[in-house]
């Protein structure tokens, strides 16, 4: 067979030296004298994500135009064995929308396949991938392609088909396949991010609650159902994004009835037939939410709950161009399959659930994008059971609290890839800006809220904001009676909120989004005792010395009770309170959800009180404690040592006995917090002096006077000062 020497190096270069005498060799057994390369050289790129060689070629005789297509081994070479599946399905459907494969395809020595392909449509000129295609012409050729999979590839198949009943743990689990079993990528990711158990099982998107999907996946958390749904199977893609359409068009106008679908190595006779539909909608909408900015809040909200709980109201606020796209997609497949109607509804849910978890895995989709797609994934398994449940479509995901959202939390596009193991020293980098509050208040305390705003709240529950940046927001004036003494006040993470405990209630005040100061009716407290606990974020909590009460921010209201040690001297919970820690004088108790509490013991005596008698009558010293912001550090410092816990194994990973300046400076009660970071590095100030106790011997930060309060971002990312002279400063960490 005669291969032009131009051609050659070409083909060698792409494919290796040995390719070309194999390529004669299947050239002779099909009876080819000619094969050469197609000029001009195709301009298309010439490889795809498995990393296959493409090259159009021109053979004789018979003269054909083919598509030669070199696949690496493993895998993905078994493209051509489901290529030939896939065209022997529905002959029918696939002469007018698959590729043929006219000659067998071959298995080379090195374990590659080559196969030949039909070029779609009339040519390579005249054909043009859906992906780039305009946003009209797009919408045309997804509406085809959606009625073609359903009322075309899958009608025989439907028609006869039995529905399987399968939990939706079980249908996550095999509609993810190898991305999940076998520690594959998206269960990796996930463990890595720490958002399996004990992670929380809600999370918040826009103000509603939602669950965990993850934990859905993973099957078998309590506070999940796990009903069994009807799930029809049926031929399948299994990777039909926009440029695997190929569409041709004639004088210069798209044919979309005349689509083809190319790429076939994923092909099956029993996929889940929601999965090619879902696949094609978050294809196509991948280029509206994948700008490194998101999308803003109204637009983001309306477009997640327009796909899975279509509103006319969400029009208004969505992209013109994104709602047709949902729509071409959406309403083509609800209308072809309307004799199925309900369940066809929790089919597709939880097929854009599976997807949208699928997506989260590529690369090549932005931080962005990737984040919406969790969160889609969150709407959709919400969506499931809020329909699976008694009370059918009318118990919808309860509202929390409209402004309410933790997709800022680690594991969905932001954040460490992976569970942090301890820093003992994470100290600031620099300076990012500074200014003048006028909140001179030894009482202040400082907290860090949704987007890294910065609050201030005045021993009065007066507040002041400001962005991340240094510039100001809107506040609110304080108020008698004065908040208790110490840091009894808090910053709400997750909403623009902050908690304020006066003698007997607890004050709640809202900053909504379209402006204003909102005051929720004061929270009546059991008695006089109660006190504030230390951390919190998208929850906070109480104590009364007999018991912890967990609340929600929004309102709040308790949630769950936890019982203290007696005389107990400190507490501190993580922002879910998943992770609470409470201690004595001389023992720490460690309470992580789903799991039986741990006890520690820790040293602690004053320095220097030497005599019995006066060690008699001393009452026991109290301490401090910190527990990072999900839970994976607990810290703690008395007037002897300093312990940090690893809580994920209940390791010890660090402790020192204070040097007898630090333990001397220790006493007092004036100006003290504890603050631990995620990779367990402990902030500590005592008397108004910054210092890092984790690293031996202390490490005492430079600072200007004393400071009030200081705080850490949730993401650990920066740290923010408030002198008792009312400088506020930003610092990188």
């Amino acid at each position: 067979m005669d291969i032009p020497p131009e051609d050659v190096e070409l083909i060698e270069e792409a494919c290796g030296g040995e390719f070309v005498e194999e390529l004669r060799r299947q050239g002779r057994d099909v009876g080819w004298t000619e094969l050469r390369l197609q000029r001009p050289l195709w301009t298309t790129p010439g490889s795809s994500y498995t990393g296959a060689v493409l090259l159009p070629v021109l053979v004789a005789p018979p003269p054909r135009q083919l598509l030669m297509k070199v696949i690496p081994a493993g895998a993905a070479g078994r493209e051509a064995s489901a290529h030939v599946e896939a065209l022997d399905a529905v002959p029918a459907f696939s002469a007018r929308h698959l590729v043929g494969q006219p000659y067998p395809a071959r298995v080379l020595p090195d374990g590659r396949t080559v196969m030949f392909q039909e070029v779609a449509g009339a040519g390579l000129v005249h054909v043009t991938p859906a992906g780039s295609l305009l946003p009209q012409e797009q919408n045309q050729v997804v509406e085809h392609v959606v009625r073609g999979l359903l009322a075309d590839w899958n009608e025989a198949g439907l028609e006869k088909a039995v529905p399987e009943q399968l939990t939706v743990s079980r249908f996550l689990t095999r509609a993810l396949g190898d991305v999940w079993t076998g520690g594959g990528s998206l269960q990796a990711f996930g463990r890595s991010l720490g958002v399996f158990a004990p992670s929380s099982p809600w999370l918040y998107s826009d103000g509603m609650r939602l669950p965990n999907p993850y934990l859905l996946v993973q099957g078998g958390h309590p506070a999940h159902a796990d009903p069994a749904v009807p799930v029809l199977h049926g031929l399948g893609h299994g990777d039909l994004h926009l440029d695997n359409i190929l569409v041709p068009s004639r004088e210069k106008v798209v044919q979309p009835q005349e689509y083809r679908l190319i790429d076939l190595c994923t092909f099956s006779k029993r996929a889940d037939v929601g999965g090619d539909v879902a696949t094609l909608l978050l294809s196509a909408l991948v280029p509206h939410v994948n700008h490194p900015q998101e999308l803003p809040p109204d637009q983001r909200h309306a477009l997640l709950r327009f796909i899975v709980d279509p509103d006319a109201t969400h029009r208004a606020d969505i992209v013109p161009s994104a709602a047709a796209r949902v729509t071409a997609v959406r309403d083509t497949a609800r209308a072809v399959m309307h004799g199925w109607g309900d369940p066809w509804d929790v089919q597709f849910l939880l097929s854009l659930a599976a997807v949208a978890l699928r997506f989260t895995t590529y690369t090549k989709i932005s931080s962005a994008g990737r984040t919406f797609c969790a969160r889609l994934a969150a709407h959709a398994c919400g969506e499931v059971l809020a329909r699976t449940q008694e009370g059918g479509v009318a118990a919808h995901p309860p509202i929390a609290d409209r402004d309410r959202d933790s997709f800022t939390i680690v594991g969905f596009g932001q954040g460490s890839s992976r569970t942090p193991d301890f820093v003992p020293d994470q100290g600031p980098r620099g300076r990012r800006w500074c200014t003048e509050t006028g909140v001179r208040d030894d009482r202040a305390v400082l907290g860090f809220g949704p987007d890294h705003t910065l609050v201030a709240v005045d021993s009065e529950g007066g507040i002041r904001r400001w962005t991340v940046d240094g510039d100001p927001l809107p506040g609110a004036d304080g108020r008698s009676p004065r908040q208790r003494l110490g840091h009894q006040s808090l910053v709400a993470s997750l909403t623009h909120s902050v908690v304020v405990a006066r003698p007997k209630e607890l004050e709640i005040v809202r900053f909504p989004q379209e402006g204003g100061v909102f005051r929720l009716p004061p929270v009546p407290l059991r008695n006089g005792d109660h006190f504030l606990v230390t951390s919190g974020g998208d929850v906070f909590a109480t104590h009364d010395g007999r018991r912890l009460t967990v609340r929600d921010f929004h309102d709040g209201a308790p949630i769950e009770e936890l019982p203290c040690p007696s005389a107990m001297a400190a507490s501190a919970v993580s922002i879910d309170a998943s992770v609470v820690a409470t201690a004595r004088s001389r023992e720490v108790h460690i309470h992580r959800r789903g799991h039986p509490p741990v006890r520690w013991t820790v040293a602690n005596s004053i320095p220097h009180l030497r005599s019995p008698l006066l060690r008699m009558i001393t009452p026991d010293p109290g301490l401090q404690l910190a527990v990072s912001p999900s839970g994976s550090h607990v810290g703690c410092v008395t007037f002897e040592e300093v312990v940090v816990w690893s809580t994920r194994d209940g390791r010890e990973v660090y402790r020192r006995r204070l040097t007898d300046r630090e333990a001397q400076e220790a006493l007092g009660a004036k100006w003290m917090r504890l603050v631990c970071t995620e990779t367990g590095t402990l902030f500590w100030l005592h008397r108004g002096r910054l210092s890092i106790p984790t690293v031996d011997g202390g490490t005492q930060l430079r600072q200007s006077g004393t400071y009030a309060d200081i705080a850490i971002a949730r993401d650990g990312t920066l740290m923010a000062t408030l002198s008792t002279e009312g400088r506020l400063e930003v610092w990188d960490l």
